[in-house]
């Protein structure tokens, strides 16, 4: 028993003596070393202390840079992650389990290495990294040994082996930034990590591997509005592969917004080892805003599809086209498509960017200018390059002459005309929300009056389309002219969103008389003048039909536009290639939509290349535009009659007797395209399809145009998919092209 208690009695001694050992070593450590440990250091600085390296640096901690939405809240452009990848032999936790781990999945890694950079070969890898492991953990063994000598000397050359062999690091890949296709994506660290998942030890380096995360901005819809988002550039940074600045397009803009706040902070590495100090505890950054745009991803696939269409066809240089809200100045789609290789890609922002010599479509506001200042009228006669005709015809035939000579009737000189169209807010800066956004130059080198000639139908001056879309959406807009939009809403970190407020920057641009006669003009451009291309089909077949107890206006009304380009090196204009332009409102009784087309570096005119774009996109968007309007009281409902281009005449009375509305009936085995009278009561047009007679049938369904080929004794073919575009006859064969 007393044996037992003396046991007992020296174990408890033992554990006490090693009690004061532990505390004795926590009081020396808190008391010597627990400044450094906190951080204690002067900045920049290393304080070497038995054997440990204490140093602080100075990092940054960024929020998150906000999201970039369309008006449907689809994420148009958003940050990701990529990566720095280096493979370091000393971050391989050494013992038994890891070392087995990573010899039976080094052969994988590999191959890993060699897909993410291909630069070096299967045996380079295989010597970079499979041998330089052994070679490490051979020389990594015996130098712990060495750290165990008695003697100082080999002790310190243990510790100095041991630090070297820590540095030693071979790049995988640095990711370009520049770069999709160079990137090291989340997915690849994914798959490295999913290797060694029975990893012990530090969880970051699994296999060895540190990887660096950044963050960077990818539009995450393919299609959309690369350039007028903003492309970011990378320029070199202190400690920093790269960093990115922003400026260009939306994110330059409102940068300051979307950027995240960046607090700065230090940290200590001992022997090169972070470790988490406590003022640090609760850095938390706030994210950047999200910005929701006024870009509509319906609008702005039919509009970069009817522009790459006609840019392929007529190889163009470039070619920018933009579609706006009338009412609300709101831009729901901006295309800006330029020619690499055989190939159209998003690059430069043209639509704001870019100041080109409008050509014909500045006649718009000659136009204007002369008539607001009463000393004329549409019914003028004027005198024009080939005889004497009203302002309106010399108007509707762009004529250059005509024009001029109606704004020298109004304006002795340029400097008077300069300064009505300044007083129409013509030079108002719009504040257009891209960076580098630039504004009109009204102001000609000279005041001779070649220039003031010059002047009137849309050279010697430089306007961006983004401007001249807009002018022409107020007087759409009944005068009222309203700053172009492209966001709509801000969302800030946990106080959600607020909105936007449209800006308009004339109540009137001039009076409502002279905009009543602007429309009529540019109605009749369509109708009968440079722009008859924009005609629609059902305008086509009332004139056809020549019923003279419907009245019945064109779907767009507008202003075609055609300019030869100077070339600044040469000093001269070329003798072959233009801009070629078209901006019209549509539908041309009620506008909605204001649209821009703009194809440069074309030998073709505006009303071969950009009429028919313009077209492509109002009926496209006429088709799909169904909604409640309101009566002018404001109380009264009624309701938007469908309409369609290519249907069954059964399949439409039962539709428009369910909905009440009042039609004139016709044969019900015929196929029909629809209009409408001035009493909103809906007009069948009959589609008479006879052999050879094949254009009735655009826009008719696959089903309804096999039915119809098929019965006159056609085999059909059907190539695309949507409604029907065109029709080819090889012998008893019909080719359907559809078109979506």
């Amino acid at each position: 028993m007393r044996n037992f208690k003396f046991s007992i009695f020296f174990v408890y001694v033992i554990i006490l003596f090693l009690g004061i050992m532990v505390m004795y070593r926590i009081v020396s450590l808190a008391i010597e070393k627990g400044k450094y440990y906190r951080g204690e250091i002067a900045d920049d600085k290393e304080m070497i202390i038995d054997n440990r390296t204490f140093r602080t640096e100075t990092n940054n901690l960024s929020g998150k840079r906000g999201n970039i939405f369309s008006d449907d809240g689809t994420v148009l452009l958003s940050n990701i992650f990529i990566y720095d990848l280096y493979w370091y032999p000393s971050y391989i936790y050494i013992n038994d389990r890891n070392d087995s781990l990573f010899m039976s999945n080094v052969d994988s890694l590999i191959r890993i290495f060699h897909r993410i950079n291909p630069k070096k070969s299967i045996s380079a890898y295989n010597k970079l990294i499979k041998q330089d492991y052994l070679n490490y953990r051979k020389a990594y063994k015996e130098a712990v040994k060495k750290t165990k000598s008695k003697d100082n000397k080999i002790k310190k050359e243990g510790y100095d082996i041991i630090s070297n062999l820590r540095k030693k690091n071979i790049q995988i890949k640095v990711s370009n930034v520049n770069r999709t296709n160079e990137w090291v994506r989340q997915k690849d660290i994914n798959e490295i990590d999913s290797l060694f998942v029975l990893w012990k030890g530090d969880n970051r380096f699994r296999g060895g591997c540190k990887k660096d995360r950044r963050d960077v901005r990818r539009q995450l819809m393919g299609g959309y509005p690369k350039s007028i988002l903003g492309t970011f550039e990378s320029a070199v940074a202190k400690n920093k592969t790269d960093s990115i600045i922003f400026k260009r397009g939306i994110e330059g803009y409102y940068d300051s917004l979307l950027r995240g706040e960046t607090i700065s902070y230090r940290i200590l590495k001992v022997n090169n080892e972070t470790v988490r100090l406590k003022e640090n505890k609760y850095i938390s950054p706030n994210n950047g805003c999200d910005l929701v745009t006024t870009i509509n991803n319906d609008i702005q696939r039919v509009t970069k599809n009817a522009l790459e269409k006609q840019l392929l066809a007529s190889e163009a240089t470039w070619g920018c086209a933009i579609v706006m809200e009338v009412k609300t100045g709101e831009i729901k789609a901006i295309c800006n498509l330029d020619r690499i290789g055989t190939q159209y890609e998003e690059r430069i922002d043209h639509a704001t960017t870019e100041r080109y010599e409008p050509g014909s479509t500045f006649k718009l506001i000659s136009l204007l200018a002369a008539i607001e200042s009463g000393k004329v009228d549409t019914n003028t006669i004027v005198e024009c390059d080939k005889g004497n005709f009203s302002l309106k015809r010399a108007f509707v035939i762009s004529d250059n002459k005509g024009v001029y000579h109606a704004a020298k009737i109004c304006y002795p000189n340029i400097s008077s005309f300069l300064l009505a169209l300044k007083k129409m807010s013509l030079e108002k800066d719009l504040n257009i929300e891209t960076a580098q956004a630039r504004t009109p130059i009204l102001t000609p080198i000279t005041a001779k009056e070649s220039d003031y000639r010059n002047v009137t139908h849309g050279y010697s001056v430089k306007m961006p389309p983004v401007y001249m879309l807009a002018y022409y959406n107020a007087i759409a807009n009944d005068g009222v002219y309203i700053k172009p939009t492209l966001v709509k809403s801000v969302s800030v970190q946990d106080k959600g969103f607020y909105s936007i407020q449209h800006e308009i920057i004339n109540t009137a641009i001039c009076s409502p008389s002279t905009i009543g006669k602007a429309k009529s003009c540019l109605e009749a451009v369509v109708t009968e003048g440079s722009a008859r291309k924009a005609r629609d089909d059902q305008y086509l077949a009332h004139i056809k039909n020549k019923d003279t107890n419907i009245i019945h206006h064109p779907l767009i009304a507008g202003k075609t536009g055609t300019a030869f380009i100077y070339n600044e090196k040469e000093k001269k204009y070329s003798s072959t290639l233009k801009n070629s332009s078209f901006i019209g409102y549509f539908p041309s009784q009620k506008p909605k939509y204001t649209c821009l087309v703009l194809i440069s570096g074309t030998p073709l005119d505006a009303s071969v290349v950009a009429v028919p774009v313009c077209k492509e996109i109002a009926e496209k968007l006429n088709m799909h535009d169904i909604e409640i309007e309101l009566t002018e009281s404001g109380k009264n409902i009624k309701k938007n009659i469908p309409t369609s281009h290519f249907v069954s005449a059964k399949d439409m009375n039962i539709i428009y007797n369910e909905l009440q509305i009042p039609v004139n009936r016709i044969n019900e085995d015929e196929y029909i395209s629809i209009a409408k009278n001035n009493n909103d009561e809906v007009v069948f047009i009959s589609k008479k399809i006879q052999k050879q007679a094949f254009p009735e049938l655009k826009y008719a369904t696959a089903r309804d145009a096999i039915y119809l080929l098929e019965k006159m004794g056609y085999l059909v073919e059907i190539r695309g998919k949507g409604k029907v575009n065109n029709v080819r006859i090889i012998k008893n064969k019909a080719i359907l092209f559809l078109e979506n």
